[in-house]
This record gives structure tokens, C-alpha cells and sequence, in this order.
């Protein structure tokens, strides 16, 4: 009698485990996700006028002070630059896709119509190469809002500083960090995260489970999960800075 196993399996079962070694064997699979593009120019003079006119009746009626202003603005903007928003992204969470800094700039200028916006992704998910992307991305949002003393919308940079404690004691929540200026001397080398559960789960390695079965979920968007697999590991490859120079870790307090 011979003393051989026999395993019997059908082709589905072959595919996944080949598909899954081949997973393994490339780690580095997957796209960066990069800032995108910023599509359009600023708006149009007589559009911004128009706006103004109809801000200045809306003033008048209301009797407000001829020194003040009414503006529209929003003071917590997430792109995908953050881990959660890039989980709800996915194809499995119903999501549509990767919204990066560059998108944030177009719906503040042409969906919303806000007079005023500020990123604020989570500190934790931003590797140092996200952070200066994003630095150049709010650059060039304000660089295309048309006559600096009248812009169509003004982007401020910054992003979301989260401490998760297990008790009310020592949990201090989410606080905005939003920076005026956009000169390399009032930009941080990185954005501050604090040391919290989030951090830790973060440090976690990534369960092989989804490593393998994410991108297998759904084929024809297999990208998306192969680039969600890699910023984790982006993340997971970014040390955190305990003292000295920042330029290349995430900064802990």
C-alpha cells in the first residue's frame, strides 16, 4: 500500500491558491496613491462677482456690520490620504474609488462652492511622502484660484490629530489642526499624531487573511486592493520619530 496523500481539488480551489502564492511572492504589488491631478482653473470673474453681489444683499438684509463678511467654508475635509477613507473606498465597501487631495480642491471649487477649505487627513496615515503631496497639492489649489486679492477659494493646510483612550480620563478625541501659512517656515516636516489604540492597531502587521482574500474579493477591481495593500505597508515602513530629525518618521506625542 503506498504511502502517498492524495488531495483532490477543483479548479476554483487551484486558482485561489495559485493566485495566493503569487500575492506572496509580490508584496510589492499595487499603485502609490499619488495626489492626483487638479482638473479645472478658477472660476470665472462674473461668477465670483455674481456670488459676492448675492453675500452683500444676503448682509444688508440680515443688518450685519459693513466690516464683516459672510463666508462658507469647511474646516475637516478627509481625502483617501486617510486610512479609514480609503477603506470605504474599496469596491467591497461599496466605495467608488480613490479621492485624493487634488479631488478635495475640485469639489471645494466646483461642487460645493465653498469659500474656504482645509484638508485634515489623519496624522497616523500620513507617511512622509503623503504629507509633502499633499503640501504641494493645497500649494497648487490656491495657485489656480485665480487673482490672489480675490481668489475663488482658499486652501488651508493641516490634518486631524486623534487620541483614543479606554477611559474619559484619558480620552482627549479629534482635534484640527489648521495652519495659516504655506511657507516652508511655518510647515511642520511632518503633521503630529498622538500614541493611542489607533496607533497601535495601525502598527499591527496586516492580517494574511486580507493581504490574500481582498484582492481576490473582486478581480476586476483587484488594483484597488492591491494599492490599499501597499499603503498599509507604507505605513507599516514608517518609523516613529522618538527624537532628532523628523524628516522620514511619524511624529508621536
Amino acid at each position: 500500500m503506498s504511502s502517498r496523500l492524495y488531495l483532490e481539488a477543483t479548479p476554483m480551489q487551484v486558482f485561489l491558491a495559485l493566485s495566493a502564492a503569487a500575492l506572496l511572492m509580490l508584496p510589492g504589488c499595487g499603485k502609490h496613491q499619488g495626489p492626483g491631478n487638479i482638473e479645472g482653473a478658477a472660476l470665472p470673474t462674473t461668477v465670483i462677482e455674481t456670488e459676492q453681489a448675492r453675500q452683500r444683499e444676503t448682509a444688508e438684509s440680515l443688518k450685519i456690520a459693513d466690516d464683516k463678511q459672510i463666508l462658507f467654508g469647511d474646516l475637516h475635509v478627509h481625502t483617501t490620504f486617510s486610512p479609514d477613507a480609503f477603506t470605504f473606498s474599496l469596491p467591497v465597501m461599496q466605495g467608488e474609488g480613490a479621492h485624493p487631495p487634488a479631488d478635495a480642491c475640485d469639489f471645494a471649487r466646483y461642487c460645493s462652492g465653498l469659500d474656504f477649505w482645509s484638508i485634515n487627513d489623519h496624522a497616523e496615515g500620513l507617511t512622509p511622502q503623503h504629507w509633502q503631496e499633499t503640501v504641494d497639492s493645497v500649494r497648487q489649489c490656491n495657485a489656480l484660484a485665480g487673482d490672489p486679492d480675490n481668489p475663488d477659494v482658499v486652501a488651508y493646510l493641516g490634518w486631524e490629530w486623534t487620541q483614543v483612550g479606554q477611559t474619559p480620563s484619558e480620552h482627549w478625541g479629534h482635534k484640527n489642526v489648521i495652519l495659516r501659512d504655506l511657507d516652508d517656515g511655518s510647515i511642520p516636516r511632518r503633521p503630529i499624531a498622538a500614541r493611542s489604540l489607533l496607533i497601535a492597531m495601525l502598527g499591527d502587521k496586516r492580517p494574511l487573511k486580507q493581504r490574500l482574500l481582498l484582492p481576490l474579493a473582486d478581480l476586476d477591481e483587484i488594483d484597488q486592493f492591491l494599492s490599499f495593500n501597499l499603503y498599509q505597508g507604507e505605513l507599516l515602513d514608517t518609523p516613529y520619530c522618538e527624537t532628532g530629525d523628523c524628516t522620514n518618521c511619524a511624529i508621536l506625542i
